[in-house]
């Protein structure tokens, strides 16, 4: 889509901030049901959490609040939308940062970062920086979470609803997320389609990364005993299948 200037996208955010507030005040289904999804799917035991496009930071004290003993970090383009947050939200466990995210925006990593309706909002243009921060960022073992709408929702909006669209959004597809995993040095553990307000119109992806990568996924499975003996009845069954399929495949090829 046609590129829009930083301050153009400030701007229109710093104008919208009411919007925001609504979605805090009224409870937004959309950010609920991502809320579930973030909550079922992340780290056991996070110590620092990063919202991207935190806006007026309720989702991020509500992940203060979640995990009372985690460092969470609100981070949000538009100045007006961190000044609201910093006046609403407040907690020893809770920072709140106007700015864009690049690798030298935080020292340090974070157990899990999130993108609450945001990445569609960044740009092609504007990747590939995002994806250096966000790789230098996550901790090995750590999640990433995006809740986006789905490509055909966006093209419906675009064709009946072009008043909704934001100075930036971009359709998320397989395609970009697999951009995503493979620049962070991440696997993709979930893609899930949700229905908030139509059918199919919203996208949940949940993302790991593992740099020790033969420790994560080459090791023993921890097998029960009645899982030994399920494996051990299937085997014979499969034999017996076997050896029936192979007479028969030598009677007829006679």
């Amino acid at each position: 889509m046609k590129e829009k200037s930083t301050e153009h996208v400030i701007s229109y955010y710093n104008e919208h901030v009411k919007n925001k507030l609504n979605d805090y005040i009224s409870v937004n289904p959309r950010i609920e049901e991502a809320w579930r999804t973030l909550v079922n799917y992340a780290p056991e035991k996070p110590l620092r959490i990063l919202e991207v496009g935190c806006g007026i930071g309720s989702v991020s004290y509500r992940l203060s609040k979640h995990w009372p003993g985690v460092e969470v970090n609100g981070l949000d383009i538009s100045t007006h939308s961190i000044q609201i947050a910093e006046k609403l939200f407040v907690g020893s466990n809770l920072k709140f940062q106007a700015g864009i995210l690049k690798e030298d925006t935080f020292d340090g990593k974070f157990d899990l970062i999130i993108f609450m309706d945001v990445y569609e909002h960044i740009s092609v243009l504007d990747r590939p920086v995002v994806h250096a921060a966000l790789h230098k960022l996550l901790n090995n073992k750590g999640r990433m979470f995006l809740s986006v709408p789905t490509p055909h929702n966006l093209k419906w909006c675009l064709k009946h609803k072009p008043e909704t669209m934001q100075p930036v959004d971009e359709f998320i597809s397989f395609d970009v997320i697999g951009r995503l995993a493979a620049d962070t040095g991440s696997e993709v553990l979930l893609y899930q389609v949700k229905d908030i307000w139509n059918q199919g119109d919203y996208a949940h992806v949940v993302f790991e990364k593992n740099d020790d990568f033969e420790a994560a996924f080459f090791r023993p499975k921890s097998v029960s005993l009645s899982q030994r003996l399920k494996r051990i009845f299937n085997k014979v069954i499969y034999k017996v299948g076997s050896t029936s399929r192979r007479i028969s495949v030598r009677s007829k090829l006679k």
